[in-house]
C-alpha cells in the first residue's frame, strides 16, 4: 500500500478507510482527482473533454431556441405547398380551357380576318387624308385609296358575303376619294397662282414642289379626266404668260448690252484704201435696240483689219461652260460686245427653259404616251416667247454688216439645234430652223456686200499703197496689202466653216458657195491688178503663194480636230494656181 501510495501520490490507507467508512461517489471523486495536475499524465484529454462539454451545451441551447421555429416554418410551408398544388391544378384546367377557346376563335378568325383586312379603313388614314400637309408622304394615301377601290370593286362584283355596313364603307371610301381630288385640285391651283403673285417666284421651285407629289395628277386623271385637262390647260396658260413676261424682261436687259457697231466701213475695200468708206448705210438699229450700239465716227483701216481676225471671238463656240448671262449682269455690263453674245444668251436661255419645261410636263402633267400632246402643250407655252425672240434676232441683224457675227449666230443656232435634238425638244428645233431662215439670207447679203466692195477697190490706189508700204520693193515678190487682208478674211470664214458639231455635207451649206464666190471675185480683182505689172503670172503666183502658205499653216493647227473639206479644197485650189502660174512664168 505504501508503494502504491508512493506511485499514486496519495494516501491509500486513508482512501480505503474513507471508502469503507463513507458512501461517496467514486466517479466524482475520480474526476476531481483527475483535475489534479499531479495525477494527470496527459492534459490534452481533459481539454478535449471540456470542449465536448461546451459543444454539448451549445447543442442543447440550439435545440431549445432554433428547432421549434424551424419546425413551425416547415409546418407552414407544407400547408402553403398543399395550397399551391391545388392552385396549380386549377390553372392547368383553365389553361386547357383557354387553349380550346383559342383554337375555336382562331378557326373563326381565320375566316373573318381577310374580310376585315380588305374592308377596314383605319381612322389614322382618314385623319391623314383630311388634315395632313400635302407632301411626298401624303401620297401614300393615294396608293391606299387606289388599292381599296380595287378591293371594294372586287367584292361588289363577286358573290362573297359582306358585312351589313359594307355600303356605308363604300360611301366613306367615296368621300375620301372626293377629298383627295379636291385637296389635290386646290394644291395645284395654289401652286399655279404663285407664278402670278406679286412676289416673283421662280418656276423651277414650283415645279420641284409639284414633282414631289407627282402622283396626285394621275389620280385626278383616273377619277376626273375633265378636271385633269382643265388643270393642265390652266398651267399652260399661266406658263405662257410667265415666260412671256420673263423673256420680255430678259430681252430688255440684253438690249442694254453695248454692241460694237459694225457698219459698211468694215469691208475689204476699206482695209486697203486711203480714204474711209462712205457713210454707213445704217449705223444704228431703227427700233428700241438702237441705243445699245456704240456710236462712233469714221473707222480706221487698222480697226477693220483687227475685225477680220476672229480668233478672240471663237471662244463662244468652243467653251464648254454654257452659262446664261443673267439680267443683272447684262444691265450693268459696260464692255463692248458683238451680236453673237446677245444672240447666244437669249437662245441658250430658251433652250434651257424649254428643256426644263418639257421634263416637267413629262414628269407631272403626262396623261398618255402620246408625245404630240406634250409637244403641242410646249408649243402653246413658248409660242409668244419664240415670236418675241425671233423679233429680237431680226432687229439684231437688221442693220449690221458683221458677216462673222451673223455666221457665228448661224453656228450657235446649229449647235443649239444639235443639243435640242439630244434633249428631244422638237419645238425648240423648229424655232431654231426658223431662226436659220432669218440668218442665212442676211449672211448672203453680207457676202454680196463684201464681193461688191472688192470690185470697188481702185486698182491704181491699191498698187500705190502697196509700193509705199513695201518701201518701193518689187510688186512681183511682195504680196499686195489686199492679199494680206483677204487672207485674214478668208481664214476667218474657213475657221468658222469647221465649227459645226454635226457631220454634214459642207457643199450643201450656203457657206460653201459663198466662199467660192468671194474667192472667185478676189481672183478677178487680182487678175486686173496683175495686168498693171510687167509680169502678171509672177505677181499672181506671189500673192497666191502667200494665201497658200497661210492656209497650210491653218491646216496644221486644225489637224487634231480634223480639217474641213472646204479648207482642204481652198488650199488645193491655190496650190494648183501657184503651180500653174509658176510653170507659165518659167517658160521662155
Amino acid at each position: 500500500m505504501e508503494v502504491l501510495s508512493g506511485i499514486l501520490g496519495t494516501d491509500a490507507i486513508n482512501l480505503s478507510t474513507q471508502d469503507s467508512s463513507n458512501d461517496v461517489n467514486h466517479l466524482q471523486i475520480y474526476l476531481e482527482d483527475c483535475k489534479d495536475s499531479k495525477l494527470q499524465m496527459n492534459n490534452n484529454l481533459w481539454n478535449e473533454l471540456q470542449q465536448l462539454q461546451e459543444k454539448q451545451t451549445q447543442i442543447q441551447l440550439t435545440l431549445k431556441t432554433a428547432v421549434p421555429p424551424l419546425r413551425d416554418y416547415m409546418e407552414r410551408f407544407n400547408t402553403q405547398l398543399a395550397e399551391f398544388t391545388n392552385d396549380l391544378g386549377f390553372i392547368r384546367n383553365k389553361s386547357s380551357e383557354l387553349k380550346n377557346m383559342l383554337e375555336y376563335n382562331s378557326t373563326k378568325l381565320s375566316k373573318v380576318s381577310p374580310l376585315v383586312n380588305d374592308l377596314i379603313i383605319p381612322p389614322s388614314v382618314i385623319n391623314n387624308i383630311l388634315n395632313s400637309k400635302i407632301n411626298a408622304a401624303w401620297q401614300e394615301n393615294i396608293a391606299f385609296i387606289r388599292d381599296k377601290q380595287e378591293i371594294y370593286a372586287k367584292y361588289k362584283n363577286s358573290n362573297t358575303t359582306v358585312p351589313k355596313d359594307f355600303q356605308l364603307l363604300c360611301q366613306v371610301l367615296q368621300y375620301l376619294r372626293t377629298v383627295i381630288l379636291e385637296r389635290s385640285r386646290k394644291f395645284i391651283i395654289r401652286s399655279i397662282k404663285k407664278l402670278r403673285s406679286q412676289q416673283p417666284t421662280a418656276s423651277q421651285r414650283i415645279q420641284e414642289r409639284l414633282l414631289q407629289v407627282k402622283d396626285i395628277f394621275p389620280f385626278i386623271v383616273e377619277n376626273n379626266y375633265s378636271l385633269a385637262l382643265e388643270l393642265r390647260q390652266a398651267y399652260a396658260y399661266t406658263m405662257r404668260w410667265y415666260y412671256r413676261e420673263y423673256f420680255a424682261r430678259y430681252i430688255r436687259s440684253l438690249t442694254i448690252l453695248h454692241f460694237r457697231n459694225i457698219d459698211s466701213q468694215y469691208s475689204l475695200s476699206n482695209s486697203v484704201s486711203n480714204v474711209n468708206a462712205s457713210k454707213p448705210a445704217s449705223a444704228m438699229f431703227s427700233n428700241y435696240l438702237s441705243h445699245a450700239y456704240i456710236k462712233g465716227g469714221p473707222v480706221t483701216a487698222e480697226a477693220v483689219q483687227e475685225y477680220f481676225q476672229i480668233s478672240r471671238r471663237l471662244s463662244i463656240l468652243t467653251q464648254e461652260d454654257n452659262i446664261v448671262m443673267v439680267s443683272q449682269i447684262a444691265e450693268n455690263n459696260t464692255m463692248s460686245n458683238y451680236i453673237e453674245i446677245g444672240f447666244k444668251n437669249l437662245n441658250l436661255a430658251l433652250l434651257d427653259n424649254c428643256s426644263v419645261e418639257l421634263q416637267f410636263l413629262k414628269g407631272f402633267f403626262k396623261i398618255s404616251d402620246n408625245e404630240d400632246e406634250l409637244r403641242g402643250m410646249l408649243e402653246q407655252i413658248f409660242q409668244h416667247t419664240f415670236t418675241k425672240s425671233a423679233e429680237y434676232t431680226r432687229n439684231l441683224i437688221q442693220s449690221t454688216y458683221d458677216i462673222f457675227g451673223v455666221l457665228m449666230c448661224i453656228r450657235i443656232s446649229q449647235q443649239l439645234q444639235f443639243e435640242s435634238r439630244k434633249r428631244e425638244t422638237a419645238v425648240m428645233d423648229e424655232y431654231l430652223n426658223s431662226t436659220l431662215i432669218l440668218l442665212w439670207p442676211k449672211f448672203q447679203q453680207l457676202v454680196d456686200f463684201q464681193c461688191e466692195s472688192l470690185h470697188k477697190i481702185p486698182i491704181s490706189t491699191m498698187l500705190t499703197r502697196s509700193l509705199d508700204s513695201s518701201s518701193q520693193r518689187d510688186l512681183l515678190t511682195t504680196p499686195l496689202e489686199l492679199t494680206i487682208q483677204f487672207s485674214k478674211f478668208l481664214t476667218s470664214l474657213l475657221t468658222l466653216a469647221g465649227t459645226h458639231e454635226a457631220v454634214i455635207d459642207e457643199r450643201s451649206e450656203p457657206l460653201y458657195n459663198s466662199i467660192l464666190r468671194i474667192r472667185n471675185d478676189f481672183e478677178t480683182v487680182m487678175t486686173k491688178c496683175s495686168r498693171k505689172t510687167d509680169s502678171p503670172d509672177r505677181m499672181l503666183a506671189t500673192n497666191y503663194m502667200y494665201l497658200y502658205n497661210t492656209l497650210e499653216h491653218q491646216n496644221l493647227t486644225l489637224e487634231d480636230q480634223g480639217v474641213p473639206f472646204i479648207v482642204k479644197e481652198t488650199e488645193s485650189h491655190f496650190k494648183a494656181l501657184v503651180e500653174a502660174l509658176s510653170k507659165s512664168h518659167d517658160k521662155p
